[in-house]
């Protein structure tokens, strides 16, 4: 395969990372299929191993490449998830229209008396209290989103972590008559701290995707507060206008 050489042209190891680029996002290169060796590279766009090593190590460095000995150079990218807003779901049903098999990874749910912060996105008073339910949700074994969701204590909900590994909206609606109908979201870019680069098993510093949302039940009353965190690299959201 030929580069451009001209004058002017882009550097050749940059030419060469947006190939594998480009052939790694259009699945010519799948997720964890091993890239060819660097002499293999070498022949192929006839350059020189400084060459090669330089696009190959901005590939691991983007976190489309994971170079281990004794093994080689592994694609390790994986395509979006790309979620179409265009109702209220929970996470569960997100994942069964994508054909993702989901679990939940970590799960606890306290009840704590609200601060003044979790008071005022609650609409109650300051020491009311409020279930705290943290969870990690995976899919195909990697964690996808850390949420803490806060509600509102007007039910009487179980403690036990058990019953909240699927769907937080399914238990509402089957075992409290509670069904979600209307929600507000906020997206924003942020970086993980390292609690949350713990919950996710990505580095502190790692992009992250903030959603922030609050919904409301059949009689337009506020039934939960939450704050979920998708790392940069697996999660997208579409809005159709």
């Amino acid at each position: 395969m030929k580069l451009n050489h001209e004058k002017g042209a882009p550097p050749l190891y940059f030419q060469i990372e947006n190939i594998l680029k480009e052939k790694i996002e259009k699945g010519e290169y799948a997720y964890g299929e091993v890239l060819p060796s660097e002499k293999q590279l070498q022949e192929l766009y006839d350059v020189s191993r400084v060459t090669v090593r330089q696009a190959v190590s901005s590939l691991v460095n983007a976190g489309y490449l994971q170079s281990s000995q004794g093994i080689g150079t592994t694609v390790i990218f994986e395509e979006k998830i790309d979620e179409k807003l265009k109702r209220v779901i929970s996470f569960s049903e997100e994942m069964e229209q994508h054909g993702i098999k989901m679990e939940t990874s970590y799960c606890d749910i306290t009840l704590e008396k609200a601060d003044k912060w979790i008071a005022s996105k609650l609409n109650i008073k300051e020491g009311d209290e409020a279930y705290k339910l943290v969870r990690v949700r995976s899919a195909k074994a990697a964690p996808i989103v850390y949420s803490i969701t806060y509600l509102k204590k007007n039910y009487d909900l179980p403690l036990d972590p058990r019953q909240y590994m699927k769907s937080l909206y399914n238990l509402l609606e089957s075992q409290y008559g509670v069904k979600i109908v209307k929600g507000q979201d906020t997206f924003e870019a942020t970086l993980a701290d390292k609690e949350i680069g713990r919950y996710l098993n990505i580095s502190a510093g790692s992009p992250v995707f903030k959603r922030t949302r609050k919904t409301t039940n059949q009689e337009n009353e506020l039934v939960e507060y939450a704050v979920c965190y998708y790392p940069g690299d697996k999660y997208k959201y579409s809005v159709e206008l």
